[in-house]
């Protein structure tokens, strides 16, 4: 067996319009995954287009993952077209840049009902999927932070989710592996995204200085960390947090 050979399987992405969600959705669909491309209703129309500019299968999925009924609903629709559902990739997230002392309860919950319990509400519909179709390699995948292990400043919300979701990835990997799903997670740095050197110049120039690469992460980059850990070739590892930071997590803090 091709040990990189995801040719045929099905995958669904959470938050498909965005920067990171669009890369993913071209690198799998490259290596042969049919691909769900899920967004809100809002951005329906990016989705479209990324549908159109897909080499392979592809359907589009509109509905909003910070909400249970929205989610029931995709993967209802899910089961109806696309089974077994092989992958998961839970890459849709919310980071707000508030300083700590205006952050509030309401900000706080937005940020990790969509960080931290749609990823949860997601992973549990995928596996009541798989019990009733099975796929012979299931896979899920989380987009965390390396702000899970590092916090940034007027980034605690964010910072808070995306430790959970590197811990709760372990928890589903210990909760799954019983009926053979692995559960793992990608840790990007900053990634090089169109204007983001016109928004936050000194975010990114702290960053690349500080890079031992002296360089951001490319979207490409994390996605193909991402087809590893769904590929065979990955077979053998669960509830493991890849970092994708051009070597972040090696920087001296002192």
């Amino acid at each position: 067996m091709d040990p990189w050979n995801v040719e045929n399987k099905s995958v669904l992405i959470t938050g498909a319009a965005g920067n990171l969600g669009r890369v993913l959705a071209e690198i799998l669909s490259h290596a042969g995954c049919k691909i769900v491309l899920q967004g809100r209703e809002s951005k329906k129309t990016k989705l479209l287009e990324l549908q159109q500019a897909l080499p392979g299968e592809s359907i589009v999925l509109t509905g909003d993952i910070s909400n249970p009924s929205d989610i029931t609903k995709i993967f209802n629709e899910i089961e109806k077209k696309y089974l077994p559902l092989d992958f998961l990739v839970n890459n849709a997230g919310l980071q707000g840049v508030i300083p700590f002392e205006q952050l509030d309860g309401e900000e706080w919950d937005s940020v990790f009902n969509v960080n931290i319990r749609s990823p949860h509400l997601c992973i549990k519909a995928y596996r009541e999927l798989h019990l009733k179709n099975p796929s012979n390699l299931p896979s899920i995948v989380n987009i965390a932070s390396i702000e899970g292990s590092i916090p940034a400043l007027s980034h605690s919300h964010y910072a808070a989710s995306k430790g959970g979701l590197i811990q709760y990835t372990k928890a589903a990997a210990l909760e799954l592996g019983g009926v053979g799903i692995r559960v793992n997670s990608v840790s990007p740095g900053l990634i090089n995204s169109p204007g983001i050197d016109m928004d936050w110049p000194d975010g990114v120039e702290r960053y690349i200085n500080s890079s031992p690469l002296s360089r951001l992460v490319d979207p490409v980059e994390v996605a193909n960390s991402v087809l590893f850990l769904l590929s065979p070739l990955s077979s053998g590892i669960t509830g493991v947090d890849l970092r994708v930071d051009t070597g972040m997590g090696v920087v001296q803090g002192y």
